[in-house]
């Protein structure tokens, strides 16, 4: 009974709960929150209720996952005990719905897959039917296309996802998947090519939807690909196959805006730069000669040299995010990132207005908006420089949990992260490691400049679960 309750949740959530639409993008977060909320607790009673002996059997209760996100909970349990209104805290602020009773199911259903059985590929084709949807709709879309009507459409809207923020959290769980799957399926098999078609589409998505915050994406999948690959050249032989793909994503990118640029519904941005000039033609010749002088070195039994490998990337990496944090602090401006260096100069300002038990624990889930609009020299800044817009988080996830929960909320939620992904690294059964890694990384590295939704948090919390799963010692 377990094994179908939770594969048909996961069903029913992976494809019912992105297609939602009740009102068409009018209320629509409010919508797809209330139905998450609805369908995650009737599975949990029903688990509750006739799998409560061995709900759990099979779970690691021991080891830094087990205790952090043990830790996590209790960061959040305290912060709702402490949370200026308990209502919004526990069912979370409409439209968004990121309560403590939102986290608890994440979490129970996160510990619930992590000691269920391997999965089949038909649940993994099932679940993969509706993200493919989103991908080719969300492309259609940008280019004037709707093959669905759908009522008070906008261009920040896309697909049947939302706003294009909860779009791309959306899609940096699903494309990562997509690109961990054909990394590790065997070269050239059919299985292969179909999911180098899910790849594709994921990875066009990602370029056409408009917002830059896609390149965080494709950088953490990519980065965190080659660290995996240099270990061995088969594995190398297989990145350079995922350099291809890449670049043939960005060069289809390139016709189609050569093509029908004229239509596209959104402003120009950095991923649509990136693809013009044919670099993605390019890419894919350096992909190309790479594989095929790798095969020639392989044929010479030409010695592999993964560690120095590794080690120069590793050097190249920390220079990269050197450069990056130092041109971040040179060019950091309030109008950073569409706005987003004012509403962290902001949300930082409102953090300093907490008391110091407020400073550890926070104002409770969801709880930034209420106290933002209670603090009136918070609420005078905000309706001076937002003014007819509601500020619901601070566009930066980490910062949000750090007014909403709190260092507690902040430390104990980096270190559930931290140790999952050791857990992954460490692990022998590489598919695994590598397919549920990667969405994490992703994940994580937008949530740096995005917020917590219902379409991508929850997933994020069924990826550990079964990649946990995966990574325990008694499934083979």
């Amino acid at each position: 009974m377990r094994k179908y309750l939770t594969w048909g949740y996961l069903i029913i959530i992976c494809t019912i709960l992105p297609l939602y639409m009740k009102e068409g993008y009018y209320r629509l977060g409010e919508g797809k929150g209330t139905l998450y909320l609805i369908i995650s607790s009737a599975f949990a009673l029903l688990l509750i209720l006739f799998e409560n002996k061995t709900l759990f059997a099979g779970a690691s209760c021991e080891g830094y996952v087990f205790f952090s996100a043990a830790a996590f909970l209790f960061s959040n349990v305290l912060s709702f005990l402490s949370s200026i209104d308990k209502k919004v805290s526990f069912f979370g602020l409409e439209g968004w719905r990121n309560g403590f009773l939102t986290i608890l199911l994440m979490l129970f259903f996160m510990a619930v897959f992590s000691a269920q059985e391997i999965f089949s590929k038909y649940i993994l084709s099932a679940i993969l039917i509706t993200p493919t949807f989103e991908f080719v709709i969300g492309i259609l879309g940008r280019f004037g296309i709707y093959p669905i009507q759908i009522a008070n459409r906008s261009d920040p809207f896309v697909a049947t996802i939302g706003n294009i923020n909860w779009y791309v959290g959306f899609l940096s769980v699903f494309v990562p998947v997509g690109i961990g799957l054909c990394y590790t399926e065997k070269l050239y098999s059919k299985t292969f090519f179909l999911l180098c078609v899910y790849e594709i589409l994921g990875i066009v998505a990602i370029l056409t939807q408009g917002s830059d915050s896609g390149a965080l994406i494709l950088l953490g999948s990519f980065i965190l690909l080659l660290f995996r690959s240099l270990g061995s050249r088969k594995n190398f032989l297989k990145m350079a196959v995922q350099i291809f793909i890449l670049g043939l994503s960005m060069e289809t990118v390139d016709i189609l805006m050569l093509l029908f640029g004229h239509l596209y519904s959104y402003q120009d941005n950095l991923l649509i730069s990136a693809c013009s000039g044919f670099k993605g033609l390019i890419l894919m010749a350096a992909a190309f000669f790479l594989y095929r002088l790798s095969r020639l070195f392989e044929e010479i039994n030409g010695r592999w040299r993964g560690k120095l490998f590794t080690e120069i990337l590793l050097v190249a990496a920390f220079a990269g995010a050197a450069f990056a944090g130092y041109m971040f602090y040179k060019t950091f401006s309030y109008n950073f990132g569409n706005g987003r260096g004012l509403i962290w100069s902001i949300s930082f300002d409102m953090f300093n207005t907490l008391s110091p038990w407020r400073k550890l624990v926070g104002v409770g889930q969801d709880g930034f908006f209420g106290y933002a609009y209670s603090a009136p020299e918070i609420r005078d800044s905000l309706l001076n420089t937002l003014p007819g817009n509601k500020l619901t988080n601070a566009h930066c996830e980490i910062l949000t949990i750090l007014i909403e929960r709190g260092f507690l909320g902040v430390i104990t939620y980096l270190f559930f992260i931290s140790t999952v992904l050791c857990e992954f690294f460490k692990n022998k059964k590489e598919r695994a490691a590598t397919i549920c890694a990667l969405p994490v990384i992703a994940y994580f590295l937008n949530s740096l400049v995005s917020f917590p939704t219902v379409v991508s948090t929850p997933y994020l919390m069924l990826v550990i679960g079964i990649g946990l799963s995966c990574c325990r010692k008694d499934v083979t």
